[in-house]
């Protein structure tokens, strides 16, 4: 199967800095930062006046569609479906060649609706975290099952734990949950933790 490419896809696993913690652990982190309104690093988006984000992409009730005619983060000519969980977030691309990231809190709490957007272009552009695969060393200290087709990056979402599963479409893998416990063990296989995407709002 053909991997799904897709603008800013080649930039998943940069990293910019690295420095280390109190503990001895490297402090990893990417090069994109968001929050409710905009998106910075190697591509910029900002919510503007009109409900869009530059205004290439808008959110019309459960769905996320492009505004112009181009193929970009999201296809021109499709959308991709937002279902909502108590305790995360599905998105599912309209378009067959795609993956499905399924969104779970560990405090089994929703994520907050001015997030959906941002959230979702963030795991297009290179979303950062502890990756679970069956590639990435020490995943088995995850405690989930991995398969070919599926992997999971566990960050951190305004203080809260969330685990983000990503799944190509069609493929049969196991039910997104959150693994308690398993950031700690990574770390600790790795010797290494990872900053935070979210850039908090001032108060």
């Amino acid at each position: 199967m053909a991997r799904p490419w897709t603008l800013g896809a080649a930039v998943v696993l940069l990293v910019t800095a690295c420095t280390y913690d109190s503990a001895g652990r490297r402090v990893r982190t990417g090069d994109i930062r968001f929050d409710e309104r905009s998106i910075t690093g190697r591509v910029v988006l900002t919510l503007q006046d009109d409900g869009t984000w530059s205004h290439l992409y808008v959110q019309q009730g459960d769905e996320i569609r492009s505004v112009v005619g181009l193929d970009g983060l999201i296809k021109a000519s499709g959308w991709v479906d937002i279902e909502r969980r108590p305790d995360g977030l599905v998105y599912e691309p309209s378009w067959p060649i795609s993956n499905i990231w399924t969104f779970v809190t560990e405090d089994g709490q929703p994520i907050p609706r001015n997030l959906e957007v941002p959230l979702y272009l963030v795991a297009q552009l290179g979303l950062v975290g502890a990756r679970v695969d069956i590639h990435t060393p020490g995943s088995e200290q995850a405690g989930v099952e991995v398969k070919p087709d599926c992997w999971l990056i566990l960050f951190e979402l305004q203080g809260r734990q969330v685990a983000g599963w990503a799944t190509r479409k069609g493929a049969v893998c196991p039910e997104p949950r959150y693994p308690p416990g398993a950031p700690t063990r990574l770390a600790a296989v790795r010797n290494e933790v990872w900053e935070s995407q979210y850039r908090p709002q001032p108060y």
